[in-house]
C-alpha cells in the first residue's frame, strides 16, 4: 500500500474518531441534558491522556508556558461546554458548519499580526462565507427547514471565538517556545479546563453530580478517548500526506459527513437555501485551508 493510500486511510479513521466523539457528546446531551459541566470535565481529562501518553522526552513545565496554558484552558472550557449545548439544542449539521467558520478570525490574526501571506483564495473564501451566512437566513414560513434559535447562535459564537482564541494562543506560545513544550502546554490547557468545568459544575450543577458520574462517565471517557485518537491520527497522517492537502480534505469531508449524519441519523431537513449555504460553506472552508 502506497503512502497516499495509507494517508487517506488515516484521514478516514481520523474523521470517524471525530464524528464518534461529536455523536457521543450530542447523544448524552439529548438523553440526559443536565450536568454538562461535569460531563465535559470528564471529556477534558480523558482527552489529556493523549498528550501524556505521546510524550517521549519527559515533561518539563517552564514558568512561561503556565501563563499560556492557563489562559488556553479557559478557552477550552468555553469551547467544550458551548459545543455540548449547541449540539444539544441545535442542528447537528449546521453546528458543524458554522463552527468551522472560526478559521476567519485566526486567518485575520495571521494576516495582521504575523504578516502571513494572503492569496486570491483567502478573499474568495471570505466572500463565500458571507454568502453562506446570508443564505442561511431561513424563511420562517418554511416548516421543513432547520430553525435557528437565539440561544443556539450565542453558543455557536462562543465556540467560534474560543476555537479562534485557542489557535491564536497556540501560535503565540509556538512563536516563543516552538515544539519544546507542546505537550506540556496542552496538558495544562486540558487539565485546567477540566478543573474549571468541575468548579463551575460544583457551583451551578452540584445536584447533577451523582447523575452525571453514574450515566455520563462512560460517555465522557469515550468522547475524550476518541478526541485523543483523532489527535494522534492527525499527527501520523502528516508523515504520509502534506498538510496543504490533508487540511482542506479533512475540513470539507468533515462537514459533508456531518450533514449526511444529520439527514440519515437525526432526520434533519434543510430547505434549498440552507443546502446552497452548506455548499458555499464547505467550499469556503476548503479554500481557506489550502496552503498556497
Amino acid at each position: 500500500m502506497g503512502n497516499t493510500m495509507i494517508g487517506l486511510l488515516l484521514v478516514a479513521c481520523s474523521l470517524a474518531a471525530h464524528q464518534l466523539e461529536v455523536i457521543i457528546v450530542r447523544h448524552y446531551g439529548k438523553k440526559q441534558g443536565k450536568g454538562g459541566m461535569f460531563f465535559n470535565a470528564i471529556i477534558c481529562l480523558f482527552a489529556m491522556l493523549y498528550f501524556l501518553v505521546t510524550d517521549t522526552g519527559g515533561l518539563h513545565f517552564a514558568r512561561g508556558i503556565w501563563i499560556y496554558g492557563i489562559v488556553n484552558s479557559l478557552m477550552y472550557a468555553t469551547g467544550f461546554y458551548s459545543a455540548y449545548v449547541a449540539f444539544k439544542i441545535g442542528s447537528f449539521g449546521l453546528t458543524r458548519l458554522f463552527t468551522s467558520f472560526g478559521i476567519i478570525i485566526s486567518t485575520f490574526y495571521g494576516i495582521i499580526f504575523l504578516n502571513e501571506p494572503t492569496s486570491a483564495l483567502t478573499y474568495i473564501s471570505l466572500a463565500l462565507i458571507l454568502i453562506s451566512l446570508a443564505l442561511m437566513n431561513y424563511r420562517k414560513e418554511d416548516n421543513d427547514s432547520q430553525k435557528i434559535s437565539f440561544k443556539w447562535v450565542i453558543y455557536v459564537l462562543l465556540i467560534v471565538l474560543s476555537n479562534a482564541a485557542i489557535t491564536i494562543i497556540g501560535r503565540m506560545q509556538y512563536g516563543i517556545y516552538g515544539d519544546t513544550y507542546k505537550n506540556e502546554f496542552l496538558i495544562i490547557s486540558l487539565a485546567g479546563a477540566a478543573i474549571s468545568l468541575f468548579v463551575l459544575g460544583a457551583i451551578f450543577e452540584l445536584d447533577n453530580l451523582k447523575v452525571t458520574i453514574k450515566h455520563g462517565f462512560l460517555y465522557g471517557a469515550l468522547a475524550g478517548i476518541f478526541n485523543g485518537i483523532n489527535n494522534l491520527l492527525v499527527l501520523v497522517t502528516y508523515n504520509y500526506l502534506p498538510i496543504s492537502f490533508t487540511s482542506p480534505l479533512k475540513s470539507g469531508l468533515g462537514i459533508v459527513i456531518s450533514f449526511l449524519l444529520s439527514a440519515l441519523l437525526y432526520k434533519e431537513k434543510f430547505n434549498r437555501r440552507q443546502l446552497a449555504s452548506v455548499f458555499m460553506g464547505i467550499l469556503a472552508v476548503v479554500l481557506m485551508n489550502i496552503k498556497m
